[in-house]
């Protein structure tokens, strides 16, 4: 039987009698936290298109430099 027991001065934490762990039950903190994830997902996901951009005007600068040479 999964029983939560009430973390003393806590509103939203609670133990789980079978397993000892503690469960945060508040949904605020939960989207909070799932907010925070997915601007850090964002952030990386656009930093990964930067490192992208910058690799792509290297190579065409590589290639330009190569045709001045010409």
């Amino acid at each position: 039987m999964d029983m939560k027991i009430k973390v003393e001065n806590s509103t939203s934490l609670y133990r789980d009698s079978d397993s000892g762990a503690i469960i945060n039950c508040s949904n605020s903190e939960y989207e909070n936290y799932m907010e925070l994830k997915n601007k850090k997902l964002r952030e990386q996901e656009e930093m990964e298109n930067i490192k992208n951009d910058v690799s792509e005007l290297k190579s065409m600068m590589k290639l330009i430099l190569e045709k001045l040479d010409k």
